[in-house]
This record gives C-alpha cells, structure tokens and sequence, in this order.
C-alpha cells in the first residue's frame, strides 16, 4: 500500500510540473492549462463518439449469433493492435531521462515506483486516444450484446483490454530497450529503435490473425492462439464465465509483471543524443534570418527522434509492401502506404519545445532578433523532405499509392507540418516532461485525424470535387494560427532575456 502511495505521489508530482511548465511557457495560469487539457479530453470523447456514429451507421443489420464471437474477437484485435502501436510511439517520443528522474534518485522511493510513477498520467492519456481511436469497438459490443448486463460486461473487457495491452507494451519496449543497450551494446538512439521495431512486430504478430483472417479461420477448433490478449477478453465480453475471467485475470497480472519489472531496468543517464548531421556546414547567408534557418534545420536533423524515423521508415516500405500481399489487406494498403510520407513532418510537433527556452538570446546579443517561426517553419519541412521524398519515390516506384495521388499525398505532408507546429506551439515539447510528448502528440493527431475527416466527409456529402482545394484552406488557417501563437512566444521573449 505504501508502494501504490508513493506511485500515486510521484504521478502527482508529474502532472504539477508539467502544467506548470506549460503555463510558464505560455505565460497563462495553471487553471487555464487544466481547462485546456480538460477541454482536449472532452474533444477526444467527441471525436470517439462521431467514429462511433459513422461505425453504428454501417452496422445496422441484426448480427446473427453464430457471427457474433468473431466480430467482437475481431474488432478487439483492432483495439489491441491501435493502443499497442499508441504504446510504442508513447515510448519513442518521451525523453530518454527526466529532472523529476534524477530528483528521485535522491529520495527514498524505488526506480519501478518512481518510473511507474511519472508514466501514470502518460497511460492516461494513452488510454483516453486509443479508445477515442477504437471506439467502433463500442458500437460492436452494444449491438452484438444481448441485454444491459452482456453490455457492461463487454465494455468492461474492452477497457480492461486497452489497458493490459497499454502496460505490456510499454514494459516489454522497456526490457528491450534494456537488452539492446546491455545484451548488444547499441547506442541510446539504436536501442529507441531497436526496441520500437520489436514492439511493434511483437503486436502485430498478436494481432494481425484476428484482423487479416476471414471470421471463420478461428473457429475449426482450440489452437494456442486463442490465448492471445485480445481472444481472451473476446470470449469475457461474449461468453463471460469462470475460465474467461480467469484468463483475463492472468493478463492484467502478467502485464502489471512486465511493466514492473520493465521499470526496474535502469534509464540512461543522459538523453538521448542523435547524429552529428551536417557537421561543417554554414549558413547560406551572414544574415539572422538564414542564421535562424541553420539553427533550426542543425536542431531539426540532429533530434534524436529524426535518426528513430530514419531507420523505421525504411522498415514500413517493406511491411506494406508485404501486406499488399494479403487480400484480406487490400484496401488498407494504399491508405498506408499515403500515411508514411507524412509521418517525417509531424516530428515538427517537437521543433518549438527544444528551442523555445534559448529564443530570446539573439534579442541579448545583438539587440534584436530576426523572426523565428518561419525559419523554423522552414527547416521542418526541409527536414521532413529529407526523409520524406526516398520513401515517396518508394512507394510510386512499388505501385503501393497511384502517381495521380501524388498531389493528395503532397497536401496531406503539408497538412501534416502546419498541424505539428500548431500544436508544438500550443504544447510546447521538453525534455524534462514525457507528458508533453503525449499530449502534443494526442493533439496532433486528433487535430489531423478530424480534419481530413472533415474534408472527406465535406467533399463525399456537400461539396465533390473539392477536397484539394479544401486541404489548402485547412493548411492555411492553421499556418495562421500558428503564426498567432508563435507571436504570443515571441512576445515573451524580451521577459526572459
């Protein structure tokens, strides 16, 4: 009981600093960051709720019962699978090694408690996006339950589900991350990614069966699999009885194991570091303005989190590559294959946080600075195109996405920068708050997720025809809004010279 207090504590402790941290950085008050993180959490209950809307929608038929065990087995895979992958990007984009970290290593608490600690608001919000992410689940348990008891029992598997699944991956990236670093001596960065591919192998290898098959591949008799997470909490929600509970039980246990020890593994004792990229190299011009840019791309190349997407991307040509050859995964792959392009811009979540604090030193050394979100601007979407245009010319040259989507792809990668840094300039990132990882990155995805809804739903229902026209006006309004919060950061500036 002692052990869960000092948990509780310590997760505490994290959520203050974090707020405040924001409201420095902002230069509001605590109870406005509260009321903002409130608000984002009632918008992902929302968006969950349209997702489940448009999924109710498509089930309208009465589900005969004979089909009902492999479509809640079925879309419990799903579930698993999406808070297994939010798991693992959870775990790339924390800091390596907090303040808060060292402070406890002071103090008389145990590093699984202080490292459980400091992840509890993390699996929070890791908890609330995927089951804003996976709340067709939802719409399946209500129509397919027979009365209000199956119901709440089903969504109690659910979630019970989502956060098992949570916690094992989150322990096992730990261990991972452990064995990559001591067992086969690789660099912090190599280790991130190392553990990352693994994780991510591991949950597909749990998952995919459930979700590629046709509903009848599991139903010739017993097999091993149907140990697996997401068949075990099925087979609670559907038929609820002394060995499915059990089951369940032994996976909320066995995941609670994994995570603690995970924890007890011993952090790195600096961040992580990325390459030294474009060592030697100059600004175009002895000028602030082509200074700043030099700054900003040499930040930008050399975050740790850029060199991890380097060596993943290369990695996510081939899996959709190989899914295309899976029928049952047709219709997903050119969507995939869309989304990998976009990924290098959305790291710009995390330009405004790591330079933030050192604006102002242009402003004490020459008296005046030159503007900084354009140059930054900028530099992200250099950044990004280096990664980008390989797998781009991949994935045209491989037939995964038409050539006459090229342009679609081209406003999404341009969507997908403006939103990250939006919302970087909203939730600034740091190195001493994993939450600020979370959270920008929650609403970063809710905020690109629910626009390109909104513009296909727009250009399907009101207005055909018109979706790249309506990319361009999204891009644009947020590029405005960013420049609007940039200036209120920039305002700050002399305050904290």
């Amino acid at each position: 009981m002692n052990g869960l207090r000092r948990i509780a504590a310590v997760g505490a402790a994290s959520l203050v600093l974090w707020t405040r941290e924001v409201a420095r950085l902002l230069g509001t008050t605590t109870r406005t960051v509260r009321i903002g993180a409130a608000t984002g959490g009632v918008v992902a209950a929302l968006f969950g709720l349209a997702l489940a809307v448009v999924a109710g929608q498509q089930l309208t038929a009465e589900v005969p019962e004979e089909l009902r065990s492999s479509l809640v087995r079925t879309s419990f895979a799903a579930a698993a699978l999406t808070a297994g992958l939010v798991a693992v990007v959870l775990c790339v984009s924390a800091p390596a090694r907090t303040a808060l970290q060292n402070l406890l290593d002071l103090l008389p608490v145990s590093r699984a408690e202080a490292r459980i600690g400091q992840l509890a608001p993390v699996l929070g919000a890791g908890l609330l996006y995927s089951a804003a992410l996976t709340s067709t689940s939802v719409v399946v348990i209500v129509r397919t339950s027979p009365g209000a008891g199956g119901i709440v029992l089903g969504l109690l598997a659910y979630a019970l589900l989502l956060m098992a699944v949570l916690l094992l991956t989150v322990g096992l990236f730990s261990l991972l991350q452990t064995a990559g670093r001591a067992g086969v001596r690789l660099p912090a960065t190599y280790a991130s990614t190392f553990a990352g591919v693994l994780a991510v192998a591991a949950v597909l290898a749990a998952t995919a069966p459930d979700i590629l098959a046709p509903p009848s591949a599991g139903a010739a008799g017993w097999s091993p699999a149907e140990l697996l997470p997401s068949r075990t909490f099925a087979r609670a929600a559907v038929s609820f009885d002394a060995g499915s509970a059990a089951g369940a039980a032994v996976w909320m246990l066995l995941a609670a194991l994994v995570l603690w020890v995970g924890s007890r593994q011993r952090s790195p004792e600096g961040t992580r570091a990325g390459a030294p990229l474009l060592r030697g190299s100059r600004p175009l011009a002895r000028n602030p303005w082509f200074g700043r840019l030099w700054l900003e791309l040499l930040v930008a190349v050399r975050n740790p989190q850029f060199l991890v997407t380097a060596l993943l991307l290369p990695l996510g040509v081939v899996a959709v590559a190989a899914l295309r050859q899976v029928p049952a995964a047709m219709l997903i792959v050119p969507a995939l294959a869309g989304a990998l392009p976009v990924l290098p811009f959305v790291l710009a979540v995390q330009s405004v946080g790591r330079t933030v604090s050192v604006h102002w030193v242009p402003t004490l050394a020459a008296g005046s600075g030159a503007p900084w979100r354009w140059p930054k601007a900028l530099a992200a979407a250099i950044a990004g195109s280096f990664l980008a245009m390989p797998v781009l010319v991949a994935v045209l040259a491989t037939g995964l996405i038409p050539v006459a989507q090229l342009p679609d792809v081209l406003l999404r990668c341009l969507l997908g920068l403006v939103a990250a840094l939006l919302c970087g300039a909203v939730v600034p990132y740091s190195e001493d708050q994993p939450l600020s990882a979370t959270v920008g990155g929650f609403l970063l995805a809710l905020l690109y997720m629910s626009s390109t809804l909104a513009v296909g739903w727009t250009t399907r229902s009101a207005a055909p025809g018109t979706d790249r026209l309506l990319f361009v006006a999204v891009v644009i309004v947020f590029a405005g809004l960013f420049a609007v919060v940039a200036a209120r950061h920039a305002s700050r500036e002399p305050g904290r010279a």
